[in-house]
C-alpha cells in the first residue's frame, strides 16, 4: 500500500468558535427599576410583618401566662387563686390593645358587653364569659364550686378571645 494520501481540505480545519455566554445582567435601565420595586415590595412587607409580630407581643405573653393559670388550675391547692388571676389577665391583655380610657374604669355588664363587642357574638354577655364577674369579686369558696366543665369553656373562650380580638387604631 501506498503512503496515506493527505486528505484535500483537512490543513484548513480548526476549532468551532463558540460564541461570548450570554449576560444574566439586564442591559436596560427599565430591569434595574423593576428589581428595585420588588425589593422595596420584600423590604415593605418584611417591615409589615415584624411590625405585626411584635405588635402581638401582648397576646403571646397572654396566652403564656394562660397556660400557667390552666397548669395551675391542675393543682387542688392552687385553684382558687388561678381561677382569681382568669379576670386581671383577660384585664391586662385588653388594657395592652385598647386605650386605656376606653377600657381601665369598666367592670360588670358594660366589660362583658366591651369584650363582646370585640371579637363579636354575645359569649361574655350571655355564654361562659359570665362567670367573669364571679371569678373577679366572689369569695373563694364560691368560686372553688364552679365546675370543672365551666371553667374549661371560660378558658377556651378567653384563648380565642387573646387570639382574635379586633383592635381599634390607637
Amino acid at each position: 500500500m501506498a503512503a496515506e494520501a493527505a486528505i484535500p481540505g483537512l490543513e484548513k480545519l480548526h476549532e468551532i468558535i463558540l460564541p461570548a455566554p450570554v449576560s444574566r445582567m439586564p442591559e436596560t435601565a427599565g430591569w434595574y427599576v423593576v428589581f428595585g420595586l420588588v425589593l422595596l415590595a420584600a423590604g415593605w412587607c418584611f417591615y409589615q410583618r415584624l411590625r405585626r409580630f411584635r405588635g402581638n407581643r401582648y397576646r403571646r405573653l397572654a396566652l403564656q401566662e394562660l397556660e400557667l393559670i390552666e397548669r395551675k388550675l391542675q393543682q387542688p391547692e392552687q385553684r382558687a387563686k388561678a381561677l382569681a388571676e382568669i379576670p386581671a389577665l383577660l384585664k391586662w391583655t385588653a388594657l395592652e390593645a385598647f386605650p386605656q380610657s376606653d377600657v381601665a374604669g369598666l367592670s360588670g355588664e358594660p366589660w362583658l358587653a366591651f369584650l363582646d363587642k370585640t371579637i363579636g357574638g354575645k359569649n361574655f354577655t350571655d355564654g361562659e364569659g359570665r362567670l367573669l364577674p364571679v371569678l373577679a369579686y366572689a369569695p373563694a369558696e364560691r368560686t372553688t364550686r364552679i365546675s370543672d366543665e365551666s371553667v374549661r369553656n371560660l378558658l377556651q373562650l378567653i384563648r380565642r378571645w387573646i387570639k382574635r380580638h379586633e383592635m381599634r387604631e390607637q
